[in-house]
């Protein structure tokens, strides 16, 4: 059963996948092989790059009292659980100015979080095309965020 959170996360997501104005819909499925080749990730927020969400996610509210056009901001310990149970993730590598990535092999999914000193986090972006094989720093500048 998926929680309240991950249904947040997933239409973002297909949301995103589906505005991307390069994707044609025969392109938009391609093979676990050519996601690897060629990870994608979008922001968090239409519009804007995820350093700007990260700014923004700096002061935002947990998501259970938030409007819903908002970047997905939960306890450290929901979010987590969240990210393990519900995508097959794991924290894979720490980055630059509070920001974590978090990945599945399994799903091939990966996940830019933004950890905040009040033990709230922020899901600034998140994409496809993760493999533990590859660098961590690939999917930080995906996202445009030193890793």
């Amino acid at each position: 059963m998926k929680t309240p959170s991950a249904h947040r996360i997933l239409p973002a997501l297909l949301a995103a996948l589906l505005a991307v104005p390069a994707l044609s819909a025969q392109a938009a499925i391609q093979s676990r092989a050519e996601n690897l080749a060629h990870p994608r990730g979008w922001s968090a927020m239409a519009g804007l790059e995820p350093r700007a969400v990260r700014e923004i996610a700096r002061t935002l509210p947990a998501s259970a009292s938030a409007p819903e056009d908002q970047p997905w901001c939960e306890r450290d310990a929901d979010l987590e659980n969240t990210l393990r149970h519900d995508f097959g993730e794991t924290r894979i590598a720490d980055g630059a100015q509070g920001t974590t990535l978090w990945g599945s092999d399994l799903m091939g999914t990966w996940t830019l979080v933004f950890e905040r000193p009040d033990a709230t986090s922020c899901v600034i972006a998140s994409g496809i095309g993760f493999s533990d094989r590859a660098s961590p720093q690939t999917f930080f500048t995906e996202a445009g965020i030193d890793g």
